[in-house]
């Protein structure tokens, strides 16, 4: 089963926006095996308006993402976290990690969550 990560970047290569800021995020798929593929860079408009934060702005900023498994970024606030996880996407706050490192630790959570949900 493949799933979708995106990730808070500015350059492609490393996680370095908070979710609230971020202007866009990477989306990887990550296939069974733990390769991936990017599947587009996603432009957004950061719900966080210098310590306030737009509700709409939110709202889109999460449904932007809802197609996703995981969303990892250098920071997530509380408002941000409950509205990710209530869409069924699981928030990861990351710092000073690759991309290609972070996919490879979320990768390996993922195989052994599933591994641990298997009734025997």
């Amino acid at each position: 089963m493949s799933y979708r990560v995106a990730f808070a970047s500015s350059d492609g290569a490393k996680i370095d926006r908070h979710f609230g800021a971020a202007e866009g995020f990477v989306v990887l798929e990550v296939q069974e095996d733990g390769s991936y593929l990017e599947v587009e860079k996603r432009a957004g408009h950061p719900p966080c308006r210098h310590g306030f934060h737009d509700e709409k702005a939110m709202r889109e900023a999460v449904q932007n993402l809802s197609d996703c498994l995981y969303v990892a970024a250098e920071a997530i606030g509380p408002g941000a976290q409950k509205a990710l996880e209530r869409e069924g996407v699981l928030p990861l706050e990351v710092q000073e990690i690759t991309i290609e490192e972070a996919v490879r630790q979320i990768h390996k959570y993922q195989v052994n969550k599933e591994r641990a949900s298997v009734k025997y």
